[in-house]
């Protein structure tokens, strides 16, 4: 016997939504990471683009540990921002 959890229609909207958040709050932290790298490193964070902070960012994610690590850090914050009942 299987027993299958049924989730309504706002359920399934949320939890789409929190892993949508999840997702932009992990990329968000790991781009302010390399930032405070270039910065330790003495370099200018305006001499690289955009995309090449979000490239660093994502390499940085792919480290062993980074993504989890960083994951564990805003998954608190992330749950209670999509999660918060309205009043």
């Amino acid at each position: 016997m299987t027993t299958a959890t049924v989730l309504t229609a706002r359920e399934v909207a949320q939890q789409i939504k929190f892993r949508a958040c999840l997702a932009t709050a992990v990329l968000h932290k790991a781009r302010t990471k390399v930032k405070d790298q270039i910065r330790a490193e003495g370099k200018k964070v305006y001499h690289y683009s955009a995309r090449d902070i979000t490239t660093l960012a994502e390499e940085l994610l792919k480290k062993p540990g980074e993504r989890e690590r960083m994951i564990a850090s805003c998954e608190e914050w992330v749950r209670q921002l999509v999660f918060r009942t309205k009043r």
